[in-house]
């Protein structure tokens, strides 16, 4: 390891702690190393064991194990700390990490909520430190060629709307054994924030807007329905939505799912333009847009008014010829396409002083939670919802109980 790496801490070790480090390890087979990950922290023995292990089989040596993070950042010299923590826990401890002088890459949804977040964006100005928001999808190849089919290229005119719907059954059974920690967490609101709408929902929403812009309004309906009667938020975790979102460039679409309707299933995701379409019907897209699986391919169809198709792999070719060298290697550096090492990556140049912000920092990525709190707003008072008064405070009924429980 050479004298100048970047020092990184890792505070959680959880299921997508270790996607993290399977990430570090992949830049460094890309040649994209100048980093340590120096110490891991977990409050849970097994799991930081683990992490250090996958530390040293990947990367080559073991870091430091901690079980307390302010012990952790009082002994290790830190440029970074790489959070993966229960969604409660994201403000206190990432403004915890830049008061003590550490920049800090956070797991999505950044905080539990608005307030919460506001609270770690100002921090990070305060400081000085930088915060980055972990949002791996947007990064992927095919959400970037998404972005450029629909914005950029020209080939299906203006975007006018989309239809993003899916439907499948759900068990109706006790678990077998014992509930994980992180599905327990998960079904606490006071921890989680929310349901799926704000867990993987966040990365919807991240996406959406990285596609189309700035939400203005939503309306939408959140229920449980698994237990084959129909109960509404705040008093459930949703396991049904329905939602109509209007943005502030007049694009309108749907965002409708249910992981409890028995019978037929169904997937689609459709983005219309003037002169036609883009669709995927890919395996859970009802979240990760244009994304299909561990090898980070992604499979679509566009289908323009003149009667041309062109399936992914032909529109690849496009958007890489209309790029230059440097702006694809700025989106894919040393060809890495996963969204979870372009993310450590770019938060690393940030810090050598080789680019000048991420992509995603606390203000933007606030932005992308409002879209989700905007969703539970409207579902709790049955109304159209500016996303705008859920990003000011202006609107927090749903949110009200969460930061009395957090005292913030």
């Amino acid at each position: 390891m050479a004298q100048d790496d970047l020092r990184l801490g890792l505070v959680g070790t959880g299921g997508i702690a270790k996607t993290h480090i399977l990430a570090m390890a992949e830049l460094k087979q890309h040649g994209l190393g100048g980093f340590l990950l120096s110490a891991v922290c977990d409050m849970n023995a097994d799991n930081s064991a683990e992490a250090a292990g996958m530390c040293e089989e990947l990367l080559g040596y073991r870091p430091a194990i901690y079980n307390d993070y302010r012990e952790m950042l009082e002994k290790e010299k830190l440029d970074g700390a790489d959070l993966c923590l229960p969604h409660g826990l994201h403000h206190s401890v990432s403004i915890d990490c830049m008061e003590a002088g550490v920049n800090v890459l956070c797991e999505k949804p950044l905080g539990i909520t608005i307030k919460a977040s506001r609270m770690m964006a100002e921090a990070a100005d305060r400081t000085g430190r930088l915060l980055s928001v972990a949002v791996p999808y947007r990064r992927l190849p095919g959400m970037r060629l998404v972005r450029w089919a629909l914005n950029d290229s020209g080939l299906i005119g203006k975007p006018l709307s989309f239809f993003n719907t899916m439907a499948r059954g759900g068990p109706r059974r006790a678990p077998a054994g014992p509930i994980p920690y992180a599905s327990m967490w998960r079904r606490d609101r006071l921890m989680s924030g929310g349901g799926p709408a704000m867990d993987g929902g966040f990365h919807w929403c991240d996406g959406i807007r990285f596609l189309l812009g700035e939400v203005d309004t939503i309306y939408a309906r959140a229920i449980e329905q698994g237990e084959g009667e129909i109960r509404s938020l705040p008093d459930v975790r949703e396991d049904t939505v329905f939602a109509v979102v209007t943005f502030k460039n007049g694009i309108t679409g749907t965002w409708s799912w249910s992981f409890n309707a028995p019978g037929e299933s169904f997937q689609k995701v459709l983005f219309y333009g003037s002169e036609g379409s883009i669709s995927t019907d890919i395996g859970h897209a009802i979240f990760h847009l244009f994304w299909r699986g561990s090898d980070w391919i992604e499979t679509g169809t566009m289908m323009r008014l003149d009667g041309q198709q062109l399936d992914f792999d032909e529109l690849k070719v496009l958007h890489r010829q209309a790029l230059s060298e440097q702006e694809w290697e700025f989106l894919f550096p040393a060809g890495i396409e996963n969204g979870f090492g372009y993310e450590i990556w770019e938060f690393l140049e940030v810090l050598r002083g080789n680019r000048e912000r991420v992509e995603v920092d606390a203000w933007d990525g606030m932005r992308s939670l409002a879209v989700c709190e905007a969703v539970y707003e409207s579902a709790t008072s049955g109304q159209v919802v500016k996303v705008d008064d859920v990003l000011s405070g202006k609107i927090d009924t749903y949110q009200a109980p969460i930061n009395e429980h957090w005292k913030i």
